[in-house]
């Protein structure tokens, strides 16, 4: 949704930052010349620090794995998913074994053609390497990857009913070109597998590939003129250049000035809405089904106890960290966004009262004078103002109830190392998901001993009630749509009386862009795919357009 807001001071209203890690933006190339091809400039306030596929995380290595990989399946509104790579696929009567026939004449970014080895190899090496990726194809070990032919063949442990839509996160990754890159590494004769390589290089076959990447300062992809997947559009952007610039301000100015296109989404609200009333500005508003929580280390004293984490629940204030700090923010109850588990109703839910939190804690098992032992640790991703002031606040609340607890500005990559081990976890880690395929399990699956230990902050957790693990693996078994609806809604009410994190809302995303940039095409419900920019499209007649490629 397209709107504009009212134009007051924008010289003076303060800025929020996101999830931006020690980066320094440096100066970059000119824009393309008008004729030449639309360039698409971002400023972006958060840092790409790896391009591999397995190991993205954080929102603009996402969007660049997006374009620079493609995978054997492709979202759709109505099934669910439909073919793209794999041009078709078989399953067998006992639901273990998926046979995906590869589309001939497909080429990776050096013109190599796609092949069902480079397939297999792709989910061996995934799985493998164990990096953030292979959390939703715990289902599989390397052993059951196969290939004859053009025909890759995947045998599950047991039947999955989320299998189809995981390949919607599964990328596939140039074999040859990997193993001529090899490091000295711990995998045996695959060495590192390509993780160094990887890191900064592309092996890709998706409608953009690498031009340029500098990490802290620019990454820049341009089309893949040997893409045949998609038809190649005109009006899509001839590169797409992610502009790393953490200072709010700076963005700002660019972007009115013109020497950007598209503003990061975390600019305040407040901000937008007063660019969003500028001529030729444009701003849009798009209610995703991306949770916030604040993750709790389940493993250690005092969130071991149901009713500390119901204190903590208790003390979240919502209201003003949607309506004051973020500016927006739809309904959560439970782990699963409600889109996902539509009819899931009576989940319970924490509102904010001081009164009822001081309650709960009461019934701990904790005295007052052991809660006041140790200081709770928030961690916040470090340079994000938005994410430090949602957990200053809770910090605050906190300590008035009698948990003393302090932020700590920590980079990304650090959180995620650190939530592997649960001596290492922090007591609690800010952070949003968004939901990148529409799969209850993809939020569930972190509320079951399978995701204990991974790279990513709901890894931290170490939560488990067997009562859920039951109905979460009874759902992911049956072929039955009625019988996994039932049991995810089960335990989201279960795993939501249980609050082992705070479930805060969902995200209203919110973008600022020139109104000649055309973006944001449907996504049938998996977040990042209308992000494919081969489906955005730039109207180069428009006159600010053509001045602003000047800049």
């Amino acid at each position: 949704m397209v709107m504009r807001t009212m134009l007051r001071g924008l010289a003076g209203t303060a800025a929020l930052a996101f999830l931006t890690t020690a980066a320094i933006s440096a100066g970059t190339a000119p824009a393309q010349a008008a004729g030449s091809g639309a360039a698409l400039r971002w400023g972006t306030v958060m840092e790409v620090s790896t391009l591999d596929p397995v190991y993205g995380t954080n929102y603009w290595e996402l969007v660049a794995m997006y374009n620079s990989y493609d995978t054997l399946l492709w979202p759709d509104a109505e099934k669910g998913v439909k073919p793209w790579l794999a041009e078709s696929w078989t399953i067998s009567p006992d639901g273990r074994e998926y046979a995906f026939k590869i589309r001939a004449g497909q080429k990776f970014h050096d013109g190599s053609e796609i092949t069902a080895e480079d397939v297999a190899f792709s989910m061996v090496r995934m799985l493998t390497v164990n990096g953030p990726s292979a959390s939703s194809f715990r289902m599989i070990n390397a052993s059951g990857v196969s290939y004859e032919g053009d025909t890759v063949t995947f045998k599950l442990d047991s039947p999955n009913s989320s299998f189809l839509k995981a390949l919607l996160l599964f990328r596939i990754v140039n074999k040859d070109l990997i193993l001529a890159n090899l490091k000295p590494g711990a995998f045996g004769e695959m060495q590192d597998y390509g993780n160094a390589f990887l890191r900064t290089n592309d092996a890709g076959s998706g409608p953009y590939e690498l031009e340029t990447y500098r990490p802290g300062e620019i990454l820049r992809l341009k089309k893949f003129d040997g893409y045949t997947l998609a038809p190649q559009k005109g009006e899509a952007p001839a590169t797409v250049e992610f502009q790393v610039t953490p200072e709010i301000a700076t963005i700002v100015t660019k972007l009115r000035a013109g020497e950007l296109d598209i503003g990061d989404p975390t600019l305040p609200s407040t901000v937008q809405r007063q660019l969003g009333e500028l001529q030729s500005m444009q701003r849009r508003e798009d209610t995703m089904p991306s949770p916030w929580f604040v993750i709790m280390d389940n493993a250690r004293a005092p969130l071991d106890d149901v009713w500390v984490r119901r204190a903590v629940a208790s003390a979240y204030d919502r209201d003003t960290v949607t309506k004051h700090i973020l500016g927006a923010g739809g309904p959560l109850a439970g782990p699963v966004p409600a889109e996902m588990l539509p009819g899931c109703e009576g989940v319970t839910t924490y509102p904010f009262d001081l009164a009822k939190a001081r309650e709960y804690l009461s019934k701990s098992k904790y005295p007052a004078g052991e809660l006041s032992k140790r200081k709770l640790q928030i961690a916040a991703v470090a340079g994000s103002d938005r994410f430090n002031n949602v957990a200053m606040l809770l910090a605050t609340n906190l300590t008035k109830i009698g948990i003393p607890t302090e932020v700590r500005p920590v980079r990304w990559a650090d959180i995620v190392q650190a939530q592997t081990k649960p001596e290492t976890a922090y007591d609690f880690v800010l952070y949003y998901d968004p939901a990148k395929v529409s799969d209850p399990t993809l939020f569930l699956n972190y509320y079951t001993k399978s995701g204990w230990g991974d790279p990513y902050p709901p890894g931290g957790m170490y939560y488990e009630n067997p009562k859920v693990t039951e109905l979460v693996q009874a759902g992911i078994h049956s072929t039955d749509p009625k019988v996994q609806t039932d049991s995810y809604c089960q335990a989201n009410k279960l795993i939501a009386e249980d609050s082992p994190a705070v479930f805060s809302h969902t995200e209203v995303r919110q973008v600022t862009s020139w109104d000649y940039v055309k973006g944001f095409p449907p996504s049938a419900g998996a977040i990042f795919y209308d992000m494919r920019f081969e489906n955005w499209a730039i109207d180069q007649n428009s006159k600010d357009f053509q001045n602003n490629q000047k800049r």
